[in-house]
């Protein structure tokens, strides 16, 4: 890899993965939209949010506890250490969520050197309601705790309730499966056990050599940093639905199977 990943390598492999991630968050988006619906807290946790609807809807009682205590759980323990409980109503966005890209700290290291860089990963994102994703908590820890306490209090509700949503919703996780989307939810140092939940496509992105990253940051002046797609993963793409297709056709008609595979 040193030896074929210089600096017009990735030059070109940027372009590629800017492409890629504008057309990729592009139908992400899109999809969000249509999938709406389905990220309302309403149908989850039923009158227990502010506005919802007053006929009872099974698992609701049970939903809100176990928000209640995953809301105690983390908003106790470090770095947010706040007092206090959620009572019902409790005030839930039914918007869209948001797309923001990953990113996360890194040092390079080559011949003595160390850069301090921000890396982007361009084909996955954070996914939060708006303004309650990682960067909105870290600025609220990082301000007045008397003031933002409440503003905190409302960050921590609105991302563990989407985590419940989308682990209540499974027919939500299945759809953006079958259009080659993967969710998890996933855990940042800083911000303790506080969900961050992140979607990424079936192409990964990778860091080329510390040394390459060094020589861009100098050359740039920013000390920033976004990782290229990995060509290995458009070589061995594989579609699952022909896959499956395949499967079918050899079962039942070995003769049609070896006809369109060969």
């Amino acid at each position: 890899m040193n030896d074929t990943f210089d600096i017009p390598r990735l030059l070109e492999l940027r372009k590629l993965t800017r492409s890629l991630s504008e057309q990729l968050e592009s139908e992400l988006k899109r999809h969000l939209a249509t999938l709406a619906p389905l990220f309302s807290p309403l149908p989850i946790f039923g009158d227990h949010v502010r506005g919802g609807s007053k006929v009872p809807i099974r698992g609701a009682e049970k939903n809100f506890e176990e928000l209640r205590n995953r809301f105690r759980k983390i908003s106790t323990a470090k770095p947010f250490v706040l007092s206090g409980d959620i009572e019902a109503p409790v005030d839930l966005f039914s918007a869209t969520p948001l797309l923001t890209p990953v990113k996360y700290p890194y040092q390079a290291k080559d011949d003595g050197k160390i850069t301090e860089v921000t890396v982007t990963s361009p084909l996955k994102w954070v996914l939060s309601y708006p303004d309650a994703g990682p960067s909105a908590v870290r600025a609220l820890l990082e301000g007045n705790r008397n003031q933002v306490k409440e503003e905190l209090r409302h960050c921590l509700l609105q991302n563990l309730a989407l985590e419940l949503i989308l682990e209540k919703q499974t027919g939500l996780l299945e759809i953006l499966k079958g259009l080659r989307f993967a969710v998890d939810s996933t855990r940042i140092g800083a911000l303790g056990d506080l969900p961050v939940i992140q979607v990424s496509c079936p192409i990964s992105t990778l860091l080329p050599p510390d040394a390459i990253i060094i020589q861009n940051t100098e050359i740039s002046g920013v000390p920033s940093f976004e990782e290229v797609i990995d060509v290995e993963d458009i070589r061995s793409m594989q579609d699952p639905f022909r896959q499956a297709i395949l499967v079918i056709t050899e079962r039942e008609s070995p003769g049609i199977f070896r006809e369109v595979t060969q």
